[in-house]
């Protein structure tokens, strides 16, 4: 398949967790979706049936419980999609931070955390993740997704705020400092078009050992 042809990606963020409700970081951490995520799923499947729009036939679903509950939530009634559920659409991986909230974390992490919202690339969480190695696993996928499918049909992806809001900004060529100017909203569905030389560029662009120069 040509890999500059042009995909239309159906991508939504999984509705709020019940670790959520605190404000707490869920990255790898597994809870269920709160009723008000189960509720911010509903109103975007009401949404999407009233716009008469037509979901996608295929699938990518993070394997957290709440991105899976919002695939099943959003889709239900409709025809059978194909679906692969996948850990490289999870949220970053928040390490020994995970489910503490901003208040909770040490002063000198939350001073350098602050500094990293204009570098991302210098985030990285203790015995978690870093910023590059979430956005090297996302754009993998997005790249193998994009280049080796059999046909031109649109797609549908699950996952989080950090890996969708990585998906806009392949779509849209936009640098990793630019990651925190825009927080997604939870349940919120965008389409997008994306190809995967879209995906390509951007990755040899900033995830390049020239990129590290």
């Amino acid at each position: 398949m040509n890999s500059a042809i042009n995909r239309r990606c159906f991508i939504v963020m999984s509705g709020k967790s019940t670790r959520g409700l605190a404000d707490r970081f869920c990255g790898w951490t597994d809870p269920p979706l709160s009723p008000e995520g189960r509720q911010q799923i509903l109103t975007c499947h009401q949404d999407i049936s009233v716009s008469a729009q037509s979901l996608p036939r295929i699938w990518y679903v993070s394997d957290r419980r709440r991105a899976v509950e919002t695939f099943e939530i959003l889709t239900a009634g409709t025809q059978a999609p194909v679906v692969r559920i996948t850990e490289k659409l999870r949220e970053i991986n928040f390490g020994i931070y995970e489910n503490l909230t901003w208040e909770e974390l040490p002063y000198d992490f939350q001073r350098s955390y602050e500094t990293c919202m204009r570098e991302p690339m210098r985030l990285r969480f203790p015995e978690g993740e870093s910023f590059r190695e979430m956005c090297d696993r996302v754009s993998a996928l997005a790249l193998d997704i994009l280049s080796y499918q059999d046909d031109d049909s649109d797609i549908g992806v699950v996952g989080h705020q950090g890996s969708m809001r990585l998906w806009q900004m392949m779509a849209e060529g936009l640098p990793p400092e630019t990651f925190f100017a825009e927080t997604p909203e939870l349940g919120n569905g965008l389409w997008l078009t994306i190809s995967a030389t879209h995906v390509a560029q951007w990755r040899h662009k900033y995830l390049s050992p020239e990129s590290n120069a």
